[in-house]
């Protein structure tokens, strides 16, 4: 052992600068003084196998029932597979396995649209107000995000804390996805433990989002005494003024709506100008600008489209009609899409002078 090993080995102090293939990590920095608000559970941020014991006592005792959607496995390019009569599959998936794998697929899409609107979302509020935007829902709130707190061994005290609860989120659906590759898994339990896993993080994700949306744009939470401190709200096609201009907004992200909504108590134009929302925006605009009405459910869209109220029609992502921009140019609607996951295929005009493209628009140069 050379002089300076002995040296460190005794405990002896040596220039950090003169030390040579010493590789040095700092974990996660704990501020002094911080809250110990509960003692850590055994498994934070749990992993696809962590509680797949849970799982298959659960699925033991209460047996998944399938009745298959399609007999067919068209997954791959070995197929199609005709998996009728437990007949196996070019990869060797039978019947049951294909259905477990189906159901995992169908719980990916909903997990992966959430957290994308989540993280979205606090990509959005922390260029708009900063990651410190703290997480305080008043005295009569006394456990603020029971799911984050729960599953991740978080208390999130800002927005900025949700960082990496959706890293976390992100990684496990990367890795849940590969579960459903061709030449993976095979078992049709072991798919159901990896849905009831992805259902788990997509309950996480939308908790996350929610609370996200409270805290920055200060939506209804309680009041003292826990009486709720909402308007009431209307409801249905027949409440919109078409009398006045109508805004309709579209989807599941509420910052475009809540933008409109300033900007029309901003200008006066509140009393002047109808917005109305379909689906989960249409909910969370009325909790940020009480004047909002929702028209309609997801099911209603291509009603209320049709029926030509709309002066001009917003979307952002989700719950929005493949059609959407047909059925706005037959009613000559102006169509705007805010968000990169639904752009039917239109011009990226981000940067453009508003006011040209307002004139693009009124003109019918362009349809949206």
């Amino acid at each position: 052992m050379s002089a300076k090993k002995e040296e460190i080995k005794k405990g002896g102090l040596v220039d950090i600068f003169d030390l040579k293939n010493v590789d040095i990590h700092i974990g996660e920095i704990v501020e002094e003084g911080e809250e110990e608000w509960e003692p850590m559970g055994p498994h934070p941020m749990p992993r696809i196998a962590t509680l797949r014991d849970w799982d298959f006592r659960l699925l033991n005792r209460y047996k998944p029932f399938y009745a298959p959607i399609c007999d067919m496995c068209c997954l791959c390019t070995y197929g199609k597979c005709d998996l009728t009569g437990n007949k196996k599959g070019a990869c060797g998936i039978r019947m049951d396995a294909q259905q477990g794998r189906i159901v995992l697929l169908a719980c990916l899409v909903g997990c992966s649209a959430h957290c994308g609107h989540g993280r979205h979302l606090l990509h959005d509020m922390m260029k708009k107000f900063g990651q410190n935007v703290p997480i305080d829902f008043g005295p009569e709130v006394d456990i603020e995000a029971p799911l984050t707190r729960l599953v991740c061994g978080i208390k999130p005290k800002t927005i900025g804390d949700y960082d990496q609860v959706f890293s976390y989120i992100e990684e496990q659906i990367v890795q849940l996805a590969d579960a459903l590759h061709t030449g993976q898994e095979g078992s049709y339990m072991d798919f159901e433990s990896k849905a009831l896993h992805m259902g788990m993080l997509d309950s996480l994700g939308k908790e996350a989002a929610d609370i996200i949306q409270i805290a920055c744009y200060g939506m209804p939470t309680s009041l003292p005494g826990g009486g709720p401190d909402v308007p009431l709200v209307d409801v249905g096609i027949g409440t919109i003024d078409t009398n006045k201009p109508v805004i309709i907004v579209i989807g599941h992200n509420v910052p475009p709506a809540a933008d409109i909504g300033v900007y029309l108590t901003e200008n006066w134009l509140d009393d002047k100008v109808e917005l109305g929302g379909i689906c989960c925006t249409s909910i969370d605009t009325t909790r940020v600008y009480t004047k909002a009405k929702v028209v309609s459910a997801l099911g209603r869209q291509l009603r209320v489209l049709r029926a030509g109220i709309a002066d001009v029609v917003v979307t952002d992502e989700q719950c929005i009609r493949a059609d959407v921009l047909e059925r706005c140019q037959r009613v000559q609607a102006p169509m705007t899409a805010t968000n990169d996951k639904a752009m039917h295929g239109l011009v990226d005009r981000t940067d453009d002078d508003p006011d040209k493209i307002v004139d693009d628009l009124v003109s019918g140069r362009v349809p949206a």
